[in-house]
Parts: structure tokens; sequence; C-alpha cells
């Protein structure tokens, strides 16, 4: 019997703490961290923001030149011949506070209503009149100045020399066959690397000389004040 409670009574002093007291203890609790809460807060509120902005930058709309009448290629523009629209989005067309300053400029092609008007569809050159043709010409590097021609820019048109000319005989001077021409349109030439088509107002007598010279590659076009 003694050694009955001395056995009890050593597992009472911690030599084996009873069943009844093992399984009622509670577990651990985990640490937590505040500061990566804080930082998951602030990345949802970034890429909140960051959404928001790109957004309302896709709906965002800014008024734009449009043609409302068929305007004629050659034909001046008139005022009646414009107004502005809200578009959205990345668009290549004159803005709409610059409206007034394409009043009065040539067509370069026909305006048909409801087109975005752009810089290349006008020109500063004149409208044809009865004593003037539109003539186009294909140039290579070297017929033309090295920064190229623009509509606008006043050229004085050559015929050059045929190029199988004796190299013994003296060189012959080119042929002015327009002092005064118009650039109307410029574009670069697909079927030529480096090669720009060019539209010009001319003189209408000069008109067939100049078409034959581009057609046997002898023109030049020197850039020259108005």
């Amino acid at each position: 019997m003694t050694s009955l409670r001395s056995d009890a009574k050593a597992s009472m002093n911690g030599h084996g703490a009873p069943p009844s007291a093992r399984v009622g203890r509670p577990l651990p609790i985990r640490q937590k961290h505040p500061g990566y809460a804080a930082l998951a807060v602030v990345l949802i509120v970034g890429l909140a923001a960051v959404g928001s902005y790109f957004y309302s930058q896709a709906g965002k709309k800014i008024p734009v030149v449009v043609v409302t009448t068929d305007v004629p290629a050659g034909h001046k523009i008139q005022r009646s011949d414009l107004s502005t629209v809200q578009v959205a989005g990345r668009v290549t067309a004159i803005g709409g506070a610059n409206l007034t300053s394409v009043v009065g400029e040539s067509a370069v092609v026909e305006l048909l209503p409801n087109t975005l008007l752009q810089r290349a569809m006008v020109t500063l050159a004149p409208a044809l009149d009865s004593s003037a043709a539109q003539v186009g010409v294909a140039v290579t590097p070297g017929q033309i100045p090295a920064n190229g021609l623009k509509p606008g820019d006043t050229v004085e048109i050559l015929q050059l020399p045929a190029k199988n000319t004796a190299s013994s005989a003296a060189p012959t001077a080119p042929i002015v066959l327009a002092q005064s021409a118009t650039v109307y349109s410029s574009a670069s030439n697909p079927a030529q690397s480096g090669g720009t088509l060019l539209t010009l107002v001319v003189p209408k007598s000069a008109a067939a000389a100049v078409a034959a010279a581009s057609n046997s590659g002898l023109i030049a076009l020197i850039r020259v004040g108005q």
C-alpha cells in the first residue's frame, strides 16, 4: 500500500503528468507581423490607383478637326467645310484648337465628309487656275535638296543633259523648264529606295516638258525663295 502511494506522489511531483493535465494544455499562438499586412494594403491601393489612371486615360476624349462636306482635290478649304468631333484614344488628326490654321489651304486629295483631317491632306500651295497644271515627277537622291521638299516650297525645274553625252565634249548647260513651280505634295517612292514622288504646280505650257524630263530621269529641282 505504501508503495502505491509513493508512486502516485512521484507522479504528481512532475515525474509524470496525469493524462488529464496534458490534454487540457492550450496550443501556442503564432505571432502576427503587422508589417506584412501594411505592405499588402499599400500594394492593393497602389494597383487600384494605377488601374484607375489607365481606365481614365482610355476613356479620355479630345477634340479634332473633321471634314463635313465633300472637298475636291485642289480646292481651298472653307470654314464651313470643317467642324470638330470628340474622339478617344490615339489618333492622327489636327487638333480642334488648330481648326482655323487650315482654312484657306488647298486639299491635296479629295476630302470626304466625316474624315478626320490630317496635315498631309492639305497644302499651302495655291489652288489651280486656268494657267496652271499639276504634274507628277519621280526623283532620286541628288535631284532634289538633301533635306527634301515639302508642300508649299517654290522650286526651279531643270532638264539635265543626257547621260550618254561624250565626256570629251563641252559640258551642256541644263535647260530651265520652269523658273517658279510650287510643290503640291511629297511622298516617298515605294518603287525606289530613297526616291521621292512629287506633285508640282507648274505653268500649263511647261507641264509636258516637265513630265518628259521626269520620265527620262533627267529632271532636277532647285528650291528657291519666293
